[in-house]
Formats: C-alpha cells, sequence, structure tokens
C-alpha cells in the first residue's frame, strides 16, 4: 500500500480523490478555525509528490478564501486513487 503519509512518494495514478482540513490563522492559543474540504480532485502532473499536492492544496485555499499563504496550514488529509 502506498504512504500518503511520507511527502516524498511520489503520485503515480492518473487521478486522486482528496479530502483536507485546512487552519486558517495566524493560530493563537484557544483560537483555532479549522475547515473540512471533502470531494476534490487532482489530476496528477508530471514528477508530483504527495509534497507538492498538499503545497498546491494550501495556494489554492489560500487563494480561494483570501487568506495570506503563510497564515494557511493542512491539520489533516486524506488521498485515494480514482
Amino acid at each position: 500500500m502506498t504512504d500518503y503519509s511520507n511527502p516524498d512518494t511520489p503520485l503515480t495514478a492518473r487521478r486522486y480523490a482528496w479530502d483536507a482540513t485546512f487552519t486558517r490563522g495566524p493560530v493563537r492559543h484557544g483560537t483555532v478555525t479549522t475547515q473540512r474540504i471533502e470531494g476534490g480532485s487532482y489530476d496528477t502532473q508530471p514528477g508530483a509528490t504527495v509534497g507538492s499536492l498538499l503545497a498546491g492544496l494550501t495556494t489554492w485555499y489560500s487563494k480561494e478564501f483570501k487568506i495570506p499563504r503563510e497564515d494557511v496550514a493542512i491539520v489533516s488529509y486524506s488521498l485515494r486513487e480514482k
């Protein structure tokens, strides 16, 4: 089974389904805001890894919700081959 917890793992399938929980920052003690997004889809690009997919999701979330990129983090995620 593929280890999707390792950011260096290559993505070899043509498409993946993803779910992720994002934080919106800046994070302070006692005030952590999260949002779960389910049912995302990713078409694999040449040379893609788990880490590059997660970086892309973080950038997408930042732009989508107009939050500075440095204030966004992925708390948890799951990937499945389609």
